[in-house]
């Protein structure tokens, strides 16, 4: 079976497949990986971008999400994500002005004081109803208390797959502790090429644990280096980033319609 017609059959099956999962309006997904490096931060970017929802970055790293956007934690008095999980209070986005998602940004002392997963499951879900906003959680890649919140607060958890063979057997992990969670597997920086035994290795993995495959992303060199602060998916899109938004676009389509 080709990868094509492997992500094809699970992308038409994501509806019929999994299990029904309480749907809240406006929802909260997550971005789930753990392994770094392999594409979590501007999925979930992008994917607020596209879906016009609030980016929320639960990553501790300086490479992150919030670094990325532009926020310089050292210039801002206050913590805003900790204040809002410690006073009760919604958190106020940060606007992107179009061209990024609106963001609540993350901090570097999370890893320190980051609440339970009971409170932070709970509290974002109240964050996305009273902003009534839909919520794209970018996750630290680790089973902790924070990931762990928002797995359990989100309708779908979109999983990055780079095929390769360290990459799968984390992946394989992931699977063994968390595919009672709504996992939605995406293939990315996918090349022109890819490994028949990883395409084989991608499909028994997706058939033991119950999980089924999105759309691929394909592999461009470029994003590593790219340097600008804006949203690959926001407009203009340059004709070289084309093909990039056209495939994350597709992603979209399938986490709106992952359990319906």
């Amino acid at each position: 079976m080709t990868f094509t017609i492997l992500a094809q059959r699970e992308t038409n099956a994501i509806g019929r497949r999994i299990a029904p999962f309480p749907i809240q309006e406006p929802d909260v997904i997550a971005s789930l990986a753990y392994k770094g490096g392999i594409g979590k931060t501007t999925l979930a970017e992008e994917l607020a971008q596209v879906l016009d929802a609030v980016a929320v970055d639960f990553d501790w790293s300086k490479g992150g999400l919030t670094a990325g956007w532009g926020y310089r934690e050292e210039e801002r008095v206050g913590i805003p994500i900790l204040d809002s999980f410690e006073g009760g209070k919604v958190p106020t986005p940060i606007r992107g002005g179009g061209r990024k998602p609106d963001l609540i940004p993350g901090h570097t002392t999370f890893a320190e004081h980051q609440p339970s997963a009971e409170k932070v499951a709970e509290d974002v879900n109240r964050w996305a109803q009273e902003l009534r906003r839909r919520l794209v959680i970018d996750t630290h890649p680790d089973a902790c208390p924070s990931t762990n919140g928002a797995m359990a607060a989100a309708r779908v958890v979109v999983t990055p797959v780079v095929l390769q063979t360290r990459e799968m057997r984390s992946l394989e992990q992931l699977l063994q502790e968390a595919s009672d969670y709504p996992l939605l597997l995406i293939p990315y920086m996918v090349p022109r090429s890819p490994s028949q035994w990883a395409i084989n290795e991608l499909r028994r993995l997706s058939d033991v644990y119950n999980v089924p495959v999105g759309p691929m992303v394909g592999h461009y060199a470029w994003i590593a280096t790219r340097r600008l602060r804006v949203a690959i998916c926001s407009e203009p899109v340059a004709k070289k980033q084309l093909p990039f938004v056209e495939e994350i676009r597709e992603v979209a389509k399938a986490v709106l319609k992952y359990g319906r």
